[in-house]
């Protein structure tokens, strides 16, 4: 059963053996996973209940019903933007698919560095597997690469650089392009598509509208959840009120630690919302010398991974990804104001980009902001993260140039660096990356509730579940204890299957018998 109740209206008083809360890349395979095992399960999604009815395309319309804050999500100095999903099935109804294992040298630094003992590659492959299973993940086909990825591929191989082509999680896919606005055929195996109706089939309640402010405690276990019905804007209209001995966070790696301060729990290690890694990430727009439709197809298939090698560095180094934008989002990638902006926007046609997303050594940190729901993300580029973005927007330029760019154009504030194929990449390096001095996202954010052996440097073990709250897991991108330096879906859903499968084989301690 899924409720929207927004439209249902009132106040919901619910009891279950769990409540998750979130229904994304994490929370909706715990919710599927325990309904099948035979538990009670109520599911809370602060955003919307949409599907591919209601996708229709328009930036204007898709932003703000899949997006936090309207894909506006900012850091408090305005200087990075955050994408995360605000629907059911979270981030994943708008991603791009790349379909990624964890990388073995990270697994084996969680493993030496945070005592995370029972991590290892092959712990987790039985998860990896299921998972991928279950999302139908594959190779991406030679007939299936677009344009834009096909002249980056050219590029990158021209100049000798490491790549390939990815695997994704689509099935009959028709290659419209608008995955970023949710896929209006359902080929995107997202959460929305996959593992929510495995919950909703196994009998997990799933209100939509419904935003958690309050983890509650009884004797100092979990005990239940309270919060709002809300309203699109998050505006609130009703109370919600759940009770259930086991609770699990997968709000994302920014609402997740918000949550938990503002619960007050237990946070001796000082660890709850501090370590945000946010794979930070930069483009460099590449203008052609002929129409190239970049926004046709699949839009990310290729994988530039020359400068980066977790072996010899696991904590340090950066990818190269094709990217391309509608309209408005490519018209807000860009910089500058009046007519260099309008001359870019006229060859849109032209445009493709590349996308520099960084491995990232900084960390910063998640607060309790002025309202629920709105958080205050604290983030501060490192000198020498701050270098190594820099070498990617020049190696990014290189490898246009390489594609058959005739000119491009890297987002420095205000207006812009264009430079062409014979100009000296020591101009891009030379003027650096600095917070508010170009434009910055990150899609990625991670870490704030990160998972270790020992107590004092962590908030959860390596299951997920609260040092010091018993019953209360967290299984979202929160618990990755550094920057996975790869795309994170798999991951996620993999250590939430994992965590699933942890709470099933402890269900009788964990889930008291109850009384009619």
């Amino acid at each position: 059963m899924i409720q929207k109740l927004l439209e249902r209206g009132g106040d919901l008083v619910e009891r279950a053996d769990v409540c998750v809360i979130g229904s994304g890349g994490g929370g909706a395979v715990v919710a599927a996973l325990l309904a099948e095992a035979g538990l009670d399960v109520v599911v809370l999604e602060q955003g919307h209940f949409w599907t591919s009815r209601d996708f229709d395309q328009r930036e204007n319309e898709m932003m703000p019903r899949l997006f936090e804050e309207a894909g506006m999500r900012l850091t408090s100095d305005g200087s990075i933007t955050i994408l995360q999903g605000r629907n059911v099935g979270g981030s994943t109804v708008h991603n791009l698919c790349y379909a990624f294992r964890a990388p073995t040298p990270i697994l084996d630094l969680w493993r030496r560095d945070h005592g995370l003992d029972s991590i290892s590659e092959a712990s987790l492959k039985a998860s990896f597997d299921r998972v991928e299973k279950s999302l139908k993940v594959k190779p991406i086909r030679e007939d299936e690469v677009n344009e834009l990825n096909r002249r980056i591929r050219s590029g990158a191989e021209k100049l000798g650089y490491s790549g390939f082509v990815t695997k994704h999680n689509r099935e009959g896919c028709v290659r419209s392009g608008y995955c970023i606005l949710g896929c209006s055929y359902d080929a995107k195996q997202s959460m929305l598509v996959t593992y929510v109706p495995r919950a909703e089939a196994a009998g997990a309640r799933i209100y939509a509208n419904a935003r958690a402010e309050r983890i509650e405690t009884l004797a100092g276990r979990a005990a239940g959840v309270s919060g709002r019905v809300v309203d699109h804007s998050g505006r609130p209209l009703g109370h919600v009120s759940v009770r259930a001995p086991v609770v699990v966070l997968a709000a994302g790696a920014i609402n997740s630690p918000d949550l938990w301060l503002r619960s007050d729990l237990p946070n001796t290690s000082r660890q709850a919302g501090r370590n945000l890694h946010l794979h930070p990430s930069v483009m460099v727009a590449g203008f052609f010398g002929e129409p190239i439709d970049a926004y046709r197809g699949i839009p990310q298939s290729y994988y530039v991974d020359e400068f980066i090698d977790l072996a010899k560095d696991p904590h340090s180094g950066y990818v190269l990804m094709p990217i391309v934008g509608f309209p408005v989002l490519t018209a807000s990638s860009l910089p500058g104001f009046g007519k260099r902006h309008s001359r870019w926007m006229r060859d849109y046609a032209r445009l493709g980009g590349l996308l520099v997303l960084l491995h990232d050594r900084s960390a910063g940190s998640v607060a309790p902001g002025s309202a629920p729901g709105r958080p205050a993300i604290s983030y501060t580029l490192e000198p020498g993260d701050a270098t190594l973005l820099a070498d990617g927007l020049a190696r990014s330029a290189e490898v246009l140039f390489a594609g058959g760019a005739e000119r491009c154009l890297v987002p420095f504030v205000p207006d812009g660096l264009e430079i062409g194929p014979d100009d000296d990449l020591s101009v891009v390096t030379g003027r650096g990356v600095s917070q508010g001095g170009i434009l910055i996202a990150s899609t990625h954010p991670q870490s704030t509730l990160r998972m270790g052996g020992d107590p004092a440097s962590s908030v959860v073990n390596d299951f997920g579940e609260s040092h010091e709250v018993p019953g209360l897991f967290v299984a979202d991108m929160s618990v990755f204890p550094t920057s996975l330096g790869a795309p994170p879906q798999i991951t996620t859903a993999a250590l939430a299957d994992r965590t699933a499968h942890h709470i099933v084989s402890r269900s009788a301690e964990l889930v008291p018998k109850r009384s009619s």
